[in-house]
């Protein structure tokens, strides 16, 4: 056989080996974005999200002020097309993952080959990012995903802007409108990422002094004038049917009173209002898992040891604005926060894969090979869960009560949070031990919400029956025996 017949042989199985692994890793991630989907319990505000964007739809923009309306308008609309309630959301927060996975593989590919853009891709839609309530907070009908989805989208496009302009300094026949195009994209994506949520404002810099990277002050200078002046008008016509000044002006107001005060967390077992400033940097350690975490951290390291080029630096500055404002600016830290910067630190590993495994180095291509086989099994810990979850705790209280033949009547709840409660228990919930028609105690052990010692008092004195309902503890009370099936 010819050598050039041999040559041939060799592209021809790495192109098919390339196919095999896209189908593989975008099929898998199908998977984890849609299998079991409606299983798992609410997410703290998910409920609060989802009847909002059912109001935003139908004229009605007065509840949930103190977050900007595009994302649950978005779950809005999705209810219309598939049903009301969270599925309907739910389903839609799972194709943004599985578009922002794609984005970032056709941005990355050009940037650092095909194998560092899918792994970044992949890391994006399939290993942990978890909240207590999942492995994944975007498998649920929150405000996040949006906002991290078109904030992705923007910073994608402001790339294009860039390198675009790039070539056009250097060629005559590109078209010189061409790069503009895309960042008036990057401008509108940007708009529906802060009126999602406002978090991602902070990144805006990293895309305004993008072409300073280039030494292009010009550039700089009538970008930020055409991204600011897009911006604002995208921005503004997504506020408009909030009540623009109205909206906002409650929404600062909101947002500083709650900063000042703090938010009640637990950090390493302690629950507090005065978080330390590390605590969100813990939480994503919690939320991601140890191997997911060493394989994000390697991988960054890797990409700014070894090649700090444009990318890196425009990336990992968009992700340090994130980190100072959620380290060092808000009080508010909560375990979620995290989220916002897990896609910059998958596109920075990801730069990192594809420097190890250029490396002619064969230890540095081992390495990069562990971190894929890592990633992979963190991302099969994913499934697994996936795969087995269900309804759990207090979402069983109900059943469980009628099962046993409880009469109707009302659950008297401690140690726990409002939201973990109200939808499930369907106005059958108390908090007051003075109430007549109690029928049974739930109750739940938690650091932020102790239980009452009046709860516990009227366990102690007419519990008859004990269920353990996974983290909840169903006490059914003797002065209502059960009746016969």
């Amino acid at each position: 056989m010819s050598r050039a017949a041999v040559i041939e042989g060799r592209v021809r199985a790495l192109r098919w080996t390339r196919i095999a692994a896209v189908v593989v890793v975008f099929g898998w991630a199908v998977y984890q974005a849609f299998w079991n989907l409606g299983a798992a319990n609410y997410n703290s505000d998910e409920p609060i999200y989802v009847e909002a964007g059912w109001a935003y739809v139908h004229g009605d923009f007065s509840a949930n002020r103190e977050h900007p309306p595009t994302a649950k308008l978005l779950i809005g609309l999705a209810q219309l097309v598939l049903g009301e309630g969270a599925p309907a959301g739910r389903i839609l927060v799972a194709v943004t993952v599985l578009l922002g996975g794609l984005v970032l593989y056709l941005w990355l590919r050009r940037e650092i080959g095909w194998a560092g853009a899918l792994f970044a891709s992949g890391a994006w839609m399939l290993m942990p990012h978890g909240v207590t309530s999942g492995p994944r907070l975007d498998r649920f009908a929150v405000l996040e995903p949006f906002m991290v989805f078109f904030a992705l989208c923007a910073f994608a496009a402001a790339w294009q802007w860039f390198r675009l302009r790039s070539r056009a300094e250097r060629t005559s026949g590109t078209r010189p409108w061409l790069p503009w195009v895309w960042l008036v994209v990057s401008a509108i994506a940007m708009a529906f990422s802060v009126t999602s949520k406002v978090s991602t404002a902070v990144m805006i810099p990293a895309i305004l002094l993008l072409p300073l990277l280039a030494r292009r002050v010009r550039d700089a200078v009538i970008g930020a004038v055409v991204f600011v002046a897009v911006f604002g008008v995208v921005a503004v016509g997504l506020y408009l049917p909030m009540g623009i000044r109205s909206a906002v002006t409650y929404m600062l107001q909101m947002q500083s009173e709650h900063n000042a005060a703090g938010h009640l967390v637990v950090v390493a077992g302690v629950a507090t209002t005065d978080p330390p400033w590390w605590t969100n940097l813990l939480y994503s350690v919690e939320g991601m898992g140890i191997a997911a975490s060493a394989v994000l951290v390697v991988g960054l390291i890797a990409a700014f040891w070894l090649r700090p080029p444009a990318l890196t630096l425009y990336v990992f500055g968009g992700m340090a604005l994130l980190l100072v404002f959620h380290l060092f600016v808000s009080r508010v830290m909560l375990s979620h926060y995290y989220y916002v910067w897990v896609w910059p630190a998958c596109v920075l590993a990801g730069i990192g894969v594809a420097v190890l495994l250029a490396s002619r180095v064969r230890l540095l291509r081992l390495l990069a090979g562990l971190l894929v086989v890592v990633a992979v099994g963190s991302s099969l810990w994913v499934s697994a869960v996936i795969a087995n979850e269900r309804a759990v705790g207090v979402a069983l209280v109900l059943p469980s009560l009628e099962a046993e033949g409880v009469p109707d009547g009302d659950v008297l709840v401690g140690g726990m949070a409002p939201w973990e409660y109200s939808t499930y228990l369907e106005g059958h919930w108390t908090t007051d031990p003075a109430d007549p028609d109690i029928v049974a105690v739930a109750t739940k052990e938690s650091l932020r919400f102790p239980v009452d010692p009046a709860v516990e008092a009227v366990v102690d004195d007419d519990a008859a029956e004990e269920l353990v309902l996974d983290d909840v503890t169903l006490y059914i009370l003797d002065e209502t025996p059960a009746t016969a099936p």
